[in-house]
């Protein structure tokens, strides 16, 4: 019965607190990672305006396959927004990131293409390398080792957020 009481009380409390609730262990992880591989994760901030973007307007008949397009034409933004919002992990890496560097990343997709899409970025991001998912980027200067290992863990974490069909 005092159970029944309190439980309620614990997430009032902290929105009457104003504060923010703690951040999970896993995105806890996630961003030592990322911060270790020399990266930037940034993630589920109301109103994120994120370059490449996180959230956005798509029309569900424009659409894309999984897979690396390392090389081709890339998919429109209406149809990686809309594989964001069915839970894909979007690889992308800057205009002019040496061909070594795109061919890792490439290798990497390939391994296994399920709810992942690897392209040239179109909407002039800084970053060399960007990783996005529903409400979720992380951004890289450039592709090592520790880049792709940083790169498994966000696709790991974060494919299938969204609406994941």
């Amino acid at each position: 019965m005092a159970l029944a009481v309190l439980l309620p009380i614990g997430p009032a409390g902290l929105l009457l607190r104003g504060g923010d609730a703690p951040a999970s262990p896993s995105a806890s992880r996630l961003s030592k990672i990322a911060q270790d591989a020399g990266c930037r994760l940034t993630e589920f901030r109301d109103g994120m305006d994120t370059n490449p973007p996180v959230n956005g307007r798509f029309v569900e008949r424009i659409s894309t396959a999984d897979g690396s397009y390392a090389g081709k034409h890339p998919p429109s933004l209406l149809a990686t927004t809309h594989a964001l919002f069915h839970g894909r992990v979007l690889l992308q890496y800057r205009p002019g990131l040496p061909d070594t560097e795109v061919d890792a990343l490439d290798r990497f997709v390939r391994r296994d293409t399920d709810r992942v899409l690897l392209f040239e970025n179109q909407t002039g991001m800084s970053a060399q390398v960007a990783a996005t998912a529903y409400l979720s980027v992380m951004t890289c200067p450039g592709v090592d080792r520790r880049t792709l290992q940083a790169l498994a863990a966000f696709r790991t974490r974060r494919e299938a957020f969204g609406q994941s069909f």
